[in-house]
């Protein structure tokens, strides 16, 4: 990615989208490209056993080709075990075909023991092993998908492929396409500056509105279908939280052009049938032990100190409040907080008390920088 990139005069985000070709690469290069970037290696866990038996099992699957046609499906699966058949295209008639089970691949749950009966035993077994170990072009798609969620990214089509970032994220997107880069594989990040105009304006808060909308009508569904487990409406509750932040980057970032009131009212509306949900399904547990209440620690200068460390590594680029809290914990400086106040939260009111002291700068909201480089 071209320098240039870098908070031009008149830019405040940009377009991204990606090319993955089919791919399978170790998981050790994978975490190594990862740490080498400035990312965690929970960005790209390993696949599970379960996973890799799964991958092995479908990379048979072969319905383009005229010959060879093959067929992978999950017949089985219970508590036990979960079982594949890979099905042949057989000629069984003179103007007649079939498919045919020639293999079956059974995954021992408890064990994770896996067994293959069949003409393909040595094939899938090979396959199997190419799979352990390794991060394929799906997992780096979920990987991407996680960067533009972390992000603030929108898309800008109902289909998805395009979206847009706010322009003080632009550093994490050069960190992933540095990750890309490593692969060596012709994987591909592509960024398009988008620029301050006021049709640009008012397409990013379509897309942002289209977005919002979409999650809450989903986040009511699933509420809805939720009857007895109190994490799973606790997990939407987050989500509306996110939401929220979401629409908080966009209105700072496009202010007028956000006529956000009518998504205030959406997400309020959405904040209170989970809430709802929530009390009812708690009212019929048995209640919890009562947890001694413990006192916030004062702040101190750790926490200053450190946050002038990470805002000064990235002078003249903005920063979100949530990657300021991830690059404090990576310097191994606790972030102090109550049980019941999120660290993300709490960090925002330690960030705008700095502001306040002319010791950072507020690019928007929930963007933070340096008022000097780092050693300054």
């Amino acid at each position: 990615m071209s320098q240039s990139l870098v908070n031009p005069q008149g830019q405040f985000g940009v377009n991204i989208w990606w090319h993955i070709p089919e791919l399978c690469v170790s998981v050790q290069k994978a975490h190594g490209l990862l740490l080498s970037n400035g990312f965690k290696e929970e960005c790209l866990p390993a696949p599970s056993r379960k996973k890799a038996v799964s991958r092995a099992a479908y990379s048979f699957q072969d319905r383009r080709h005229r010959d060879g046609r093959r067929v992978t499906e999950k017949t089985r699966n219970n508590k036990n075990a979960l079982v594949y058949g890979i099905l042949a295209r057989r000629q069984t008639g003179e103007d007649e075909m079939a498919y045919e089970q020639d293999t079956m691949v059974t995954y021992h749950k408890e064990s994770s023991q896996v067994t293959v009966e069949g003409t393909l035993h040595d094939e899938f077994m090979g396959s199997l092993a190419r799979y352990e170990g390794s991060i394929t072009d799906d997992d780096i798609r979920l990987f991407l998908r996680h960067i533009v969620r972390q992000t603030k990214g929108v898309s800008k089509r109902p289909s998805g492929g395009i979206y847009f970032v706010p322009d003080c994220f632009v550093d994490k997107i050069k960190a992933a396409q540095g990750v890309l880069d490593g692969l060596g594989v012709g994987a591909r990040l592509y960024v398009e500056r988008v620029m301050n105009g006021e049709e640009e304006r008012k397409i990013v808060w379509e897309a942002v509105e289209n977005d919002i909308v979409f999650q809450v009508e989903d986040v009511l569904d699933k509420v809805g279908r939720i009857e007895k487990r109190a994490s799973s409406v606790q997990s939407h509750e987050g989500r509306i939280r996110e939401l929220n932040e979401l629409m908080d980057i966009y209105k700072g970032l496009l202010g007028r052009e956000a006529e956000y009131e009518s998504l205030t009212e959406k997400l309020s509306e959405a904040s209170s049938v989970v809430a709802d949900k929530l009390a009812a399904i708690q009212s019929l547990a048995p209640p919890a032990p009562a947890k001694e209440k413990s006192k916030r620690k004062p702040v101190g200068k750790e926490v200053p100190r450190a946050v002038l460390a990470v805002l000064g590594a990235s002078f003249c680029h903005g920063v979100h409040v949530s990657d300021i809290a991830s690059r404090v914990k990576d310097l191994g400086v606790s972030l102090r907080t109550t049980p019941s106040q999120a660290e993300v939260s709490w960090l925002g009111s330690v960030l705008t008390a700095m502001e306040k002291k002319g010791m950072i700068e507020r690019v928007s909201s929930g963007c933070y920088r340096s008022v000097s480089p780092a050693g300054a």
